[in-house]
């Protein structure tokens, strides 16, 4: 294989290895990534969410349209009515 060739498979080994460890470590690292669901009303969070508190603003999550639950980053529930 010539030089081009293993330069492209190390990248996209890199690559794939950094998207595993991200997905893997993104709770414990304080990346909410990957949406949420609430934990009262079982209704799927959107992946593009108004804040509706500073709070949220600043740290992050959502609260639910549905029950006004309100829910962390990582789709624990921080405070329902």
């Amino acid at each position: 294989m010539d030089r081009t060739t293993w330069i492209l498979l190390i990248s996209v080994a890199l690559l794939l290895g950094g998207m595993y460890w991200v997905r893997r470590n993104s709770e414990r690292r304080g990346i909410g990534l990957f949406g949420a669901v609430c934990p009262r009303c079982a209704q799927p969070l959107p992946t593009i969410r108004k804040a509706s508190s500073f709070r949220e603003v600043l740290w992050g999550g959502w609260t639910c349209p549905t029950c006004g639950c309100k829910v962390d980053k990582y789709g624990k529930e921080r405070d329902c009515n």
